[in-house]
């Protein structure tokens, strides 16, 4: 059986999952930078003779052919690019690039999609034809859209996505139907006053306080104009006013996110901070300018995509492997942005160690390896058999 082979190969290629992985993490690079990147996924290509593609500067896009007619086209999505963090972990195979660290394991879903393409090659008999899609810039939610406009959808039926995830047990992965990550944008205010000297504050307009004030009625929106039961998160993420203590300061801004399943909440917050940005400024003599931002819409899986990708780590691991119900992520990726144009599936990869209590995007995140030949033989399974509807 595929399912069988496709295991078992796994488990023999799963060391050199591991050595890509680690080769990666050594050399972090930042979205739309990621050219070493880039250069070593299109040489282990070339090493499996799977013919690829660039896709703008970083993107690449491979396609491994059907060798028997009647199935369809099946997109496996990586992405490539890092964080700008400082690594903490002392591991042998750190990041020997200052500032930049594979915070979020996108390393392991390069090695994981390599593994998976390195496994397909060795299958005889393929009806599908799997296109393996190494994507830039998800950090800063422009590379799928770039992806897109690049013609990497064209006559696809179906792309699948995976990501380690630490919220999920160990050995297992999540596969649930529907809603699994939030959609996104992000605002900034600026509020415009008048500075002077700080023992003189009735001759100002202090844009301190107002952007304090604003802070914290956004911060309440939630609590106060949505149901209870509505995922929603709606965060400050930075202020920025003032130089000196003894200066009042012309200006000052404030930035966050909101995360949303609901395009009406979404609408309703946007209408909220306006409104209280608005008020604020009227309150205290200043003016306010908000800037809306949209990083993606949500996640959603599409109900047969998921039962089939479940369908195959049944068989290939058992169904007590699979999760299929978990709570939904308040973060957001740009893969949403493949499932406005064809039906898409995004699992989770537990990947957390024994006593581990670092997450993602944390300089000291080290997640299990052993998760990763599995992570390649699922991707691997759904495009050997996937079928559309």
């Amino acid at each position: 059986m595929n399912e069988t082979m496709i295991r078992q190969l796994a488990e023999q290629y799963g060391e050199d999952i591991v050595a890509l992985r680690r080769q990666l993490h050594r050399c972090p690079e930042l979205g739309r930078e990621e050219h070493q990147t880039a250069a070593f996924i299109r040489a282990e290509l070339d090493k499996l003779g799977i013919p690829w593609r660039a896709v703008g500067a970083t993107g690449t896009l491979a396609t491994l052919e059907a060798t028997k007619e009647g199935g369809s086209t099946v997109v496996l999505r990586s992405d490539i690019d890092a964080l700008p963090v400082e690594e903490e972990t002392g591991l042998d195979f750190a990041s020997q690039i200052p500032d930049m660290m594979h915070a979020c394991g996108h390393d392991c879903h390069i090695a994981m999609l390599l593994g998976a393409a390195k496994i397909l090659v060795a299958v005889p008999e393929r009806v599908n034809t799997v296109r393996f899609l190494f994507q830039p810039a998800e950090e800063c939610g422009a590379g799928a859209l770039d992806m897109i406009e690049g013609g990497v959808l064209d006559g696809a039926d179906t792309v699948y996505g995976a990501h380690i995830w630490p919220d999920v047990p160990r050995g297992k992965i999540a596969i649930p139907d529907g809603p699994v990550m939030a959609g996104g944008d992000s605002f900034v205010i600026r509020v415009t006053g008048l500075g002077g000297h700080g023992s003189q504050p009735e001759r100002c307009k202090n844009p301190i306080p107002v952007v304090t004030a604003i802070t914290d009625q956004i911060h309440q929106i939630k609590a106060l104009c949505v149901r209870g039961d509505e995922p929603l998160a709606v965060t400050v993420g930075y202020i920025q006013c003032g130089t000196a203590k003894n200066v009042i300061p012309d200006s000052g801004e404030l930035g966050g996110t909101i995360r949303w399943f609901s395009r009406e909440t979404r609408e309703l917050v946007m209408h909220k901070i306006c409104t209280i940005a608005e008020n604020c400024a009227a309150l205290y003599g200043v003016e306010a300018e908000v800037t809306f931002s949209p990083i993606s819409g949500s996640v959603n899986n599409h109900a047969d995509c998921a039962r089939q990708a479940r369908e195959a780590l049944s068989a290939l691991y058992g169904e007590e492997k699979v999760i299929s119900h978990i709570p939904v992520s308040m973060s957001s990726e740009d893969f949403a942005f493949y499932g406005e144009h064809v039906p898409t599936v995004f699992a989770w990869i537990g990947c957390l160690k024994d006593g581990a209590a670092y997450g993602l995007h944390n300089p000291h995140f080290d997640p299990d390896e052993s998760v990763l030949p599995a992570g390649s033989a699922l991707h691997a399974c759904y495009g050997l058999n996937f079928r559309k509807a």
